[in-house]
């Protein structure tokens, strides 16, 4: 029996000395715990919450990236600017590439905001994995996918 218990605390006490170089190699920065683990265990950061009503459903986010660029009318900006009324002189500036939007230049037109930006700068941003307006972060596609 004592030579059992002897085993135990022996175990315990390798068990202890473990943790304690684990943790000051980590506090050296010597030891990194494996991070793939934590994103396997975690894949909520993967998809998106959809509203369709009253009822929320998560929606993979290449699947919501697809349907934006798939759903979101591209236009003119020129018509665009001339369906709501305004024919200002002045250009618009993209906020993604911090160019000029010509009257010529091709949009994507945002049905949940009022920001405008570059097709391609757009399509790149959803190429990313954003799936928000890069300005003030409401969703890019409307309702229910």
């Amino acid at each position: 029996m004592p030579k059992s218990i002897n085993v135990v605390f022996l175990l315990n006490l390798l068990g202890y000395f473990k943790v304690i170089v684990m943790v000051a190699l980590a506090h050296l920065g010597l030891f990194h715990p494996p991070e793939q683990a934590y994103s396997e265990e975690h894949p909520a950061s993967t998809y998106v919450v959809v509203m369709d009503g009253q009822t929320p459903s998560l929606v993979p986010v290449p699947v919501v990236m697809a349907w934006i660029k798939k759903r979101v009318p591209v236009v003119e900006y020129g018509s665009f600017l001339e369906r709501l009324g305004m024919h200002e002189d002045e250009d618009a500036v993209c906020s993604v590439c911090l160019d000029c939007i010509k009257r010529s230049h091709q949009i994507r037109e945002l049905s949940n905001c009022c920001h405008v930006f570059h097709k391609e700068c757009l399509d790149t941003w959803v190429d990313e994995g954003q799936v928000t307006c890069p300005l003030c972060r409401s969703m890019l596609f409307p309702g229910s996918i």
